[in-house]
């Protein structure tokens, strides 16, 4: 596995889990009508993930 491939995977699975703790909202299964402060710990570990998934992007092919 290359480090470019670490890096779409980390992205993805971000996007995931953001899309995962939106879905929760359509699903109404909280006590928040807005974003509450889980999903705010979620939302910021997302991104963290994603972040450390683009720095990972333009190391290329070296491996993992």
């Amino acid at each position: 596995m290359t480090k470019r491939q670490l890096g779409l995977t980390f992205i993805g699975l971000g996007v995931l889990g953001v899309l995962g703790l939106f879905g929760v909202d359509l699903v109404g299964a909280g006590q928040f009508s807005g974003i509450g402060p889980t999903q705010r710990l979620g939302l910021l570990t997302a991104g963290a993930v994603i972040l450390v998934g683009l720095t990972l992007l333009p190391l290329g092919d070296k491996p993992a």
